[in-house]
């Protein structure tokens, strides 16, 4: 019997993982032909090199390549291929750039499907489904077919061929994210600023966001993730202008505002969250590892949850998120209406930022709850007045925008325009909403009545791990002769129910958002059973690694996981952050997780008190971010230590860079360089690493020294260069104080040791 010919839309995640699993996990049952308009795979992850234009709404969306996952490597993976395969172990970050994750879907493909599998810079124009009576249904997709010449010379309609081929079944793996979403607001055409949709936004050095900045405030339109970023963005290249050297610079006029304005309360999650490990000790994990915990779910059976979030839902989600952040957080990372009942109501939405906080802490970033209805511009200036509307009906208006940033998400309705219109009827197809444009059934991978037509990845949010369940489902559906398609009605009733004006108010940031509901349902479905994390006492994160799916002609060790040497690679890595065992976390990644969560708490100013031997001296210090200066490192500050005005001392200013790596390869997260008062550097450059794994347990940090200074209890994290102790005491993910104290080794001769205390200002 010959394979059944399968015609796979899109070249990006969604599509590699489709083409590999029909052809790896049901050998000899299909040929997958993928097709894409682009001449390489990964789809937006083919970052390539930097635009060297901005782009318009019309060009194809790709990432700027220097951007981060917002989640770890452990969740941005399919089963069977891990980042160490594709990256040299010091080199790989927990949360790695767009163009790693480009690199490893290529690294994917190379190892997964043969190179005649694709139909490359062919763009899928039309299909057609053809029903004979008495024979299978066919696919007839339509294609343009261009050539690498005609792109290079831009003469794609002149030296396009049109094509067509019949398919027995069609996947639609063409992404969610088809066009960039502009609102039309009234004014908006008439403005003669710079506006720009959030996914044209350089995320690093860049003359239009320098002219920006000059010009007047930055307005950016738009909650979620893309709104936190694009707003960060402005607010670091800001804050790189004025300290963009050693000597304090104000290149950028202080009184120009980064406004930004969502329609719905969020609330911002650092990318490492508190965790308790097997240990009972207290340390930090990438976030999507304690937000996809098993420990979270109720005790019993999981089941996937799709509908509208009820009122007593979201109150807990948001006493979820007050307790893991803590108060002190929850000041300036959580946005949402005044008053506690305002704020527990709606469901919360979740933004992704390490530095959003500290920037609405120091008043760089101006948030505001509301929706932008009228731009009243002044052609002359190139500048505009914005009026908000918030949810309670006031008016206030922002002046003097001089740019607008839309980060206002995607279309997705561009990505399925080749299907034909009485395919879109059956699927209820509807333009009114973004969200959910098409009521699918099993995970949003297909719909009983079109049984030929397969969905991988067609949802908001599709997290790598449910796209590779959903191959494996319609491999395994469309394998059974005759198909056996079980309906799920619940999830289409519930999906019309969301799409109901009156409804909409309380359906999720991503309505199939339950990732470890979606994953344990897939999961039964397929008969995978999870692979168990050793010497872990809970159930453990959900990650596709745990999740191995082998068809009936293999033996029953690989049934089992037994050999699949990159899952267990994953497991590995996973097993190094702390997760199992005794908790230990004195290795580079687990160090990693917790010198960033430090470091980024350290953003802003702080007072502090120095004691020793010279008596007691009070000032104040302030962490300002800035572009890394040294490209082994991936994030700075410049800190500026000032002196109160009483301090007898013959200096007034000291500064410092503090220097972060991510990667952790060199084994110390944290660098600090010492700078004299005038800004040239002096021959200390400090390295931190983590002291003792003893974190978050009363005691001493050293054999005879006790570290009681700035609390009643021991820090809950000490790191450690060759003259000093760092010891961080944490309030959910914000330190509530630090303290810097001598080593042994390095009592002053004259007198106590020093120590110096710091608090919030």
């Amino acid at each position: 019997m010959r394979p059944k010919k399968v015609a796979i839309i899109g070249a990006g995640p969604s599509g590699l993982v489709t083409a590999k699993t029909l052809l790896h996990n049901f050998p000899g049952k299909f040929a997958p032909v993928v097709f894409d308009s682009r001449f390489e795979v990964g789809g937006l992850w083919n970052t390539g090199a930097a635009p060297t234009k901005a782009r318009d709404a019309s060009d194809p969306v790709t990432l700027d390549p220097r951007m981060r996952t917002n989640l770890s490597r452990f969740t941005v993976a399919f089963s069977d291929l891990a980042w160490e395969s594709v990256i040299e172990d010091d080199d790989i970050p927990i949360f790695p750039q767009a163009s790693q994750v480009g690199q490893y879907l290529a690294s994917y493909a190379q190892r997964y499907i043969p190179k005649d599998a694709f139909r490359l810079g062919s763009y899928v124009r039309q299909t057609k489904r053809l029903v004979q009576p008495g024979s299978s249904t066919k696919w007839r997709v339509f294609w343009d077919q261009k050539s690498a010449q005609s792109v290079q010379h831009e003469q794609t309609q002149a030296i396009n061929s049109e094509k067509s081929e019949d398919f027995d079944y069609l996947v639609v793996a063409s992404g969610y994210f088809a066009r960039q979403y502009i609102p039309d607001i009234p004014g908006l055409a008439q403005f003669n600023g710079r506006v720009v949709h959030s996914s044209a936004l350089a995320k690093g050095h860049d003359a239009a966001n320098d002219e920006d900045l000059s010009l007047g405030n930055i307005l950016v339109l738009g909650g979620s993730m893309s709104g936190v970023e694009s707003a960060s963005t402005f607010a670091l290249h800001r804050s790189n202008s004025r300290f963009h050297d050693a000597n304090r610079g104000a290149n950028t006029p202080a009184g120009h505002s980064i406004y930004h304005v969502s329609s719905r309360p969020f609330w911002t999650l650092p990318t490492y969250l508190p965790h308790t490990l097997p240990s009972s000790t207290v340390s930090f994990l990438p976030l999507d590892l304690t937000m996809y915990d098993l420990d979270r779910r109720p005790a019993g059976p999981i089941e996937y949850y799709l509908g509208p979030i009820p009122k007593e839902k979201a109150a807990k989600t948001n006493e979820y998120f007050r307790s893991l952040l803590g108060a002190e957080y929850e000041k300036f990372g959580h946005v949402h209406q005044e008053g506690p009942e305002a704020s527990s109501l709606s469901p919360p939405w979740v933004a992704i930022g390490n530095d959003y906080a500290g920037f609405v802490r120091s008043g760089t970033i101006v948030p505001k709850m509301g929706r932008a209805v009228t731009i009243h511009p002044d052609p002359a200036k190139k500048l505009a007045a914005v009026q908000i509307e918030t949810a309670d009906g006031e008016s206030i208006t922002l002046e003097n925008i001089a740019s607008i940033v839309m980060a206002t998400g995607f279309t997705p309705f561009g990505s399925i325009s080749f299907l034909p219109e009485d395919v879109l009827s059956t699927l209820e197809y509807t333009t009114d909403d973004s969200f959910l444009p098409l009521v699918l059934d099993q995970g949003g991978s297909l719909r009983s009545e079109i049984p030929d037509l397969g969905f991988v990845g067609y949802y908001r949010g599709p997290y790598w791990g449910a796209m590779e369940m959903q191959a494996r489902f319609l491999g395994k559906t469309w394998a059974q002769e005759p198909h056996e398609l079980a309906t799920t009605e619940s999830q289409m009733r519930n999906i019309r129910l969301l799409r109901q004006p009156a409804t909409q108010t309380w359906r999720g940031q991503f309505p199939m958002g339950d990732y470890v509901g979606l994953m344990e349902t897939f999961a039964k479905d397929l008969e995978i059973e999870r692979t168990r994390l050793q010497d872990v006492e809970g159930p453990g994160p959900v990650i596709p690694a745990r999740y191995i799916y082998k068809d009936l002609s293999s033996t029953d060790g690989q049934k089992q996981g037994i050999g699949n040497s990159d899952a267990k690679l994953t497991l590995d890595s996973l097993s190094l952050l702390g997760l199992c065992g005794t908790g230990d976390i004195n290795t580079l990644d687990s160090q990693t997780c917790i010198a960033t969560a430090i470091f980024r708490a350290l953003h802003g100013e702080w007072k502090y008190t120095k004691r020793g031997y010279i008596g007691e001296i009070a000032g104040t210090v302030a962490f300002h971010p800035r572009y890394p200066t040294d490209p082994a490192y991936d994030r700075e500050y410049i800190c500026e230590e000032l002196l109160s005005e009483s301090a007898d001392i013959t200096y007034n200013t000291k500064q410092s860079i503090w220097r972060l790596s991510e990667a952790g390869g060199t084994g110390f997260p944290i660098q600090i360089y010492s700078m004299d008062e005038c800004g040239s550097g002096i021959p200390t450059t400090n390295h931190l690493k983590l002291h003792s794994a003893q974190h978050g347990k009363r005691g001493n940090v050293g054999p005879n020294t006790t570290v009681d200074i700035a609390a009643d209890h021991r820090p809950d994290y000490a790191l450690q260069d060759n003259t000093f102790y760092y010891k961080f005491w944490f309030d959910g993910v914000s330190i509530s104080r630090w303290e810097i104290s001598r080593t042994e080794d390095h009592v002053v001769s004259d007198g106590p040791m020093a120590s110096i205390i710091y608090t919030r200002v």
